[in-house]
Order: C-alpha cells, then structure tokens, then sequence
C-alpha cells in the first residue's frame, strides 16, 4: 500500500516535473542601432509581430526586438531563436526588419526528427494531396467580380438637325428661325416621352444587375464555406489514415526523443483565432499528447522623424508614435493605433483591419472590410473605403472620400472647413452641418436623402434621378459640400 502510494506520488512529481519545464516562457533580445540620415528609409515586412514606434533627435534608429516562446525545452527555444527568427539589415540608405520564417523553422526542426523518403508511399500521396487541397483553398479568390453582360435598351436615336448653309446665307435671319422651328420639333413630346421611357428601362434593368451582383456574392460566400466544410473533412480523413499507417514506420524522432511507429503531424493557427494573448501559436502531435508552442514577437523602434517608413505588416498590432510623416503601410488582419498621421506622401492601405487615429493631418488612407476606422480629427484626408464602418468625429478642413457597401459617419464639420467631397454606392452616410455659410450640391441616383429644413434647397428631378443644389445662410461662403450617392442613404442633420 504504501509502496502503491509512493509510486503514485513519485509519476505524479515527475508529471509536475514535466509540465513546469514544458511550461517555461524562453526569451531572447536582439538590438541594432544604425546612424542614418533624413533620406534613409526603413522597410519592415512582418507576420505575427506587435510593434511601437518611438520618435527622437537623434540621427540614429534604434530597433529592440523581444521573442518569447512558451512550451519549448531549453534546446528547442535556442534553435529556434538562432534560426534567423528576426532579421535586421542596414545601411545610410535603408533599413530592413523582416520576421515570420516559423513554417520554414518547423518544417526543418520536423525534417530532423524524421525523414520523408521513408514514410510509406501511400502517406506521400495522402500529404501531396492535402497540400494541393490547401494551395488550391488559399488561391480562392477573396472577392468575386463577375461582368454581367445584358443588351441594354438602345438610347432614342436624336433627330436628324442638318444645316443648310448655303440656304442660311441666302436667306439668312429666316432660314435660322425656321430650322430651329425644326430642330425644337425633333425633340419635341414625342422625344421627350420616349427618352423617359428608355431611363425607366435602363433604371429596371441596373436594378436587376444590382440584385444579380447581391445573389453572386451570396454565391461567393456559400462556396466559401463549403470549400471550408471540405477542406476540413479531409483532414479529418487523412489524420485517421495517417493512423493507419502507424504500423509501418520506423522509429521517429521528435525533437531529441524517440517514438516508436507514430504519426507527426503539425499546425499552425493565427492568434487572433484561437489565442488572441499569442500573436502565433503552433501546434504539435506526437504519441496522441498535443505540445503546443506559444510564442510573441515584440519590436521597439526609435527613429527621428524625418524619415520615411515603409510597412507591411501580417496579424500584429501597430502603434505608431507622436508624429509621423510619409508613411507607406500594408496592412492585413493588424491593428493600426497613431496619434498624428501626417505627411503628403502619407499611404495607409487597411484590410480587414481596425485603425484608430487621433488627429490625421495628410495623406491617403483605403480601407477594405474593416469594420472599425475610427479617425477623430481630420484636417487633409483622401479615403476610400469598401465595406468598412468608418467614423471621423470632426472635420477640421477638407475631406475627399469614396465610400462603397458600408456606413460613414462625420459626426461634426468645423466652421473652418473648405471642402467636403463624398462619392456613395451602397452605403449609408450620416453628417453633422457646419454653422457656418456654405453651397451644398447632393447628386443622388435611386438613394434616400433628408436634411434639416434651414438649408435652402431646390430640388430637381428625373426619373429615379435627384439632385439639390442650395445653400446655409448664404451662397458666399467661400466653402462646399458636394455629395453623389447611388443606392444609398443620405442623412444631414
């Protein structure tokens, strides 16, 4: 009994032992300073990656990067950290930060554990053809824009108007009142009736194309996630072959360890999926117990701010410092936080990705399904944005923007604004009036539109087609609001 008892205290201490060990966060910091001069321009291409930004005076640009790995031996966690995990290069002219080699560190720290040759011939067959199943899935396209060509109703052909010139310098003022007494005939009731019978055909039928490109992106969606679905039943087919398998392999080794006739088999998932404290998580099977591998990638930049910055950046956040100028930024399924974005040469290109901004100077920003943009003030702003839910609490000067399938929101135009310029195709645009005099002109073409009753408008119509065109206060103001919107809802309040 008590022998019983030792030897369920010892396994559970060395159970204890085990986990602690595995348990173990391992981390290593890499630092390079480089002098640089206001021309020098630094590159950064990430995956997986936080990164915060810092501005000083000095001609230098400092970069600390942290890696953190969880779950990994003494032994895994030095490969893994010198095998090229972060690489910083440099020059006068640029710099260079590049991360994100975690699928070719895998696939070589697996490949030493186990040779591929040797595995069963039928194994290979089954990883070649969930590879192609994969590549075949990621080459998806994302978006699905199918022309749809239909014989549009042809446009009344336009009277015949010729001029006799030799009789106009014959019969001179005459001649002139009778061929406009003709040319006025053409394009008389007859005309009229049929111009507004071929828009009210041309309107049904661009109603129709709209209902057709909503049922083929339907379509697109549900081919998505069947192709999901399948994609995710043959891996459940292929993991129970690879099991069948098992009794035909020689002994594997797994990281220093030897397992007798089992399957290895490998993920990797994104953080913001499944660990959002993690920006990059792997996972590993090996004797039926999963061994999982957290790691987070951290880099601090100090830089002056003269200089230009050019990121794409892959599932990480970014929180840029104080002030910066001319920035030239990718980024995908990320985090974009800034105080001041400034800079004519500014790009910001966010897809799938939230960006907060406190005060955006300059430059251009496209969004592109991202369902939090938030810009609190702005002063010289181009944006174009494409299902995506965008807010600017106040607009300081002028904004251009060009806004498809998604809501915006200006919540307060300043006194001191010039311009407003908004183009809408199916979405929703909700403004806050300036109190101050200003033009206004809204274009809109099968939309809705209210506005509060002190604008001055007149109003104009055309089949499915309306445009007000007025004024607050009064017409000197020297500053204008121009909107044209399609299928969409206007609101000004």
């Amino acid at each position: 009994m008590n022998k019983s008892r030792l030897f369920n205290g010892l396994v559970l201490l060395l159970c204890v032992i085990g986990t602690a060990a595995y348990g173990q966060k391992q981390t290593k910091t890499y630092k390079e300073v480089f002098n640089v001069t206001p021309e020098t321009i630094l590159d950064i291409n990430t995956s997986n990656t936080d990164i915060e930004f810092e501005t000083w005076d000095k001609n230098e640009i400092e970069i600390e990067a942290t890696i953190e790995i969880e779950g990994a031996t003494a032994e895994e966690a030095k490969e893994y950290f010198e095998n090229g995990i972060i690489e910083i290069i440099g020059n006068s002219k640029k710099i260079t930060i590049k991360t994100g080699i975690e699928n070719s560190w895998l696939m070589r720290h697996s490949t030493n554990s186990f040779d591929f040759p040797r595995f069963d011939k039928g194994l290979k067959i089954q990883m070649d053809d969930l590879t192609d199943q994969l590549s075949t899935f990621s080459n998806y396209p994302h978006r699905m824009d199918i022309a749809i060509i239909e014989d549009m109703p042809p446009m009344p052909t336009i009277p015949s108007t010729n001029f006799d010139y030799e009789a106009f310098e014959k019969d001179g003022e005459k001649y002139m009142k009778q061929w406009q007494k003709e040319f006025k005939k053409g394009f008389g009731k007859e005309y009229q009736e049929r111009m507004e019978e071929w828009t009210e055909k041309r309107e049904e039928q661009m109603k129709k194309r709209q209902k057709q490109l909503e049922k083929r992106e339907a379509q697109r969606r549900d081919l998505l996630e069947e192709r999901e679905e399948k994609i995710a039943e043959r891996l459940i087919i292929l993991e129970k072959r690879k099991k069948d398998t098992d009794a035909r392999r020689k002994e594997i080794r797994l990281f220093g360890n030897i397992h007798q006739g089992d399957s290895v088999r490998y993920h990797m998932f994104m953080g913001d999926s499944l660990h959002s404290n993690f920006p990059n998580s792997f996972y590993f099977s090996s004797g039926g117990k999963n061994k999982n591998y957290k790691v987070k990638k951290l880099i601090k930049i100090k830089m002056p701010k003269a200089n230009k910055m050019k990121m794409n950046v892959r599932h990480g956040e970014v929180k840029l410092a104080a002030d910066t100028r001319n920035m030239d930024a990718n980024l995908s399924y990320s985090t974009l936080r800034a105080f001041i974005i400034d800079g004519e040469e500014t790009t910001v290109v966010a897809s799938y990705s939230p960006v907060s901004v406190q005060k955006w100077n300059l430059g251009q920003l496209r969004a592109e399904y991202s369902e939090a943009v938030n810009l609190e003030e702005v002063v010289d702003l181009t944006l174009t944005a494409t299902s995506s839910d965008v807010t600017i609490d106040r607009l300081l000067s002028k904004a251009f923007i060009k806004n498809d399938y998604g809501p915006l929101t200006i919540h307060t135009v300043s006194e001191n604004f010039t311009d407003l310029d908004v183009s809408l195709q199916n979405a929703e645009l909700q403004c806050g009036l300036p109190e101050t005099p200003f033009t206004i002109y809204v274009n809109g073409t099968s939309s809705t539109f209210s506005t509060p009753s002190t604008l001055q408008l007149e109003r104009h119509k055309n089949g499915s087609n309306t445009v007000h065109k007025g004024y607050f206060r009064n017409k000197n103001g020297g500053k204008s609001i121009v909107i044209n919107s399609k299928y969409s809802e206007v609101s000004l309040n």
